[in-house]
């Protein structure tokens, strides 16, 4: 199990994977940090997304993401890492 929130060293390893360009106009993205997190605890506690807690981003963000990320193979890739780092034997 990834342990949340993600330490400093568990989102280096991963944090790559979610770079994004940076628009000048309209509001700021959220940080793909807070958003791994909450999809993280979705997948971790068997909740639907109405339910996430409110110290996480809005569930309509994190939805969009997960959307987008899995499509990408970003959020796979990453939890596939972060499982090969937790068990420290490659095994996720």
């Amino acid at each position: 199990m990834i342990k949340i929130p993600l330490s400093d060293d568990a989102w280096m390893h991963v944090e790559h994977l979610f770079r994004e360009p940076q628009s000048p106009r309209g509001r700021p993205r959220r940080a793909p940090r807070e958003i791994l997190d909450a999809i993280l605890w979705i997948q971790q506690s068997g909740e639907k997304w109405h339910r996430l807690p409110a110290s996480f981003p809005p569930q309509q963000t994190c939805y969009a993401r997960y959307i987008a990320w899995r499509r990408s193979g970003a959020l796979e890739r990453a939890i596939e890492l972060l499982g090969t780092r937790q068990c420290g034997d490659g095994r996720a």
